[in-house]
């Protein structure tokens, strides 16, 4: 692993990220009677924003273990096709090697390491590991602040609605240049919130993302084949 000043000023957007995500992760994890220790192990065991998030939805709602595990197994699939994708630039790492590179893969390590092995011929599994590994270290640390800091101040839960609203609104800010983009926000939004209605346990978001995802691939694959005939 080679931590150096490439890492940080390409990993810097996802730690403020994951600063502020992870604060309101903490602060839901100790109304749901989660300790600051335990949101420490489970962000580091079980390295997935969007499979903590519902995985604290659902102990406050009660839901069983096996309802829990299904489901974020569902959820965390993406992964295998994040890892497969990234295997052509780790294969001619040990197995060791290429298991704690999988472990920190996320949506923004991924987007990140896959841009900086296909565009930067110095940027190495070395220091793919070092920005997958960061993150996830920013990203324990900020749950345990915001669980610890949650039992002291208990700020109402409506707060962590704003930050996660204001956070995504902040992300996708960027991309408002970008006409195909724009309109696959806006339709991921009306159709979480028509899904709202009957997905239970916060599914309707990862349930809308992943369909205006699929359809977006789609259209992009069938404009290219368009291109090339």
């Amino acid at each position: 692993m080679h931590f150096n000043k490439k890492v940080i000023q390409r990993a810097m957007p996802i730690y403020v990220g994951y600063l502020f995500l992870g604060l309101a992760c903490g602060i839901l994890g100790q109304q749901a009677h989660i300790s600051p220790m335990e949101a420490f192990i489970m962000s580091i065991l079980a390295y997935s924003g969007s499979g903590q998030f519902i995985c604290i939805a659902m102990l406050m709602d009660q839901a069983s273990l096996f309802s829990i595990l299904v489901t974020n197994f569902m959820v965390s699939l993406r992964y295998m096709f994040f890892s497969t994708a990234m295997y052509p630039h780790i294969r001619h790492c040990s197995l060791p090697y290429s298991i704690a590179f999988g472990q920190n893969i996320t949506d923004e390590t991924f987007a990140v390491n896959i841009d900086s092995f296909t565009k930067d011929k110095d940027w190495d599994v070395h220091q793919g590991l070092a920005l997958g590994f960061s993150p996830c270290l920013v990203w324990a640390c900020a749950n345990f602040i915001g669980c610890t800091a949650a039992a002291w101040l208990n700020p109402p839960t409506e707060l962590v609605s704003y930050i996660l609203v204001a956070m995504f609104l902040g992300i996708w800010s960027n991309y408002l240049h970008e006409n195909e983009l724009l309109v696959a926000g806006i339709t991921g939004g009306i159709l979480s919130v028509i899904l709202s209605f009957i997905v239970p346990f916060k599914l309707h978001i990862v349930l809308s993302t992943l369909i205006v995802s699929a359809i977006a691939c789609w259209l992009e694959v069938r404009y290219l084949k368009q291109k090339a005939g």
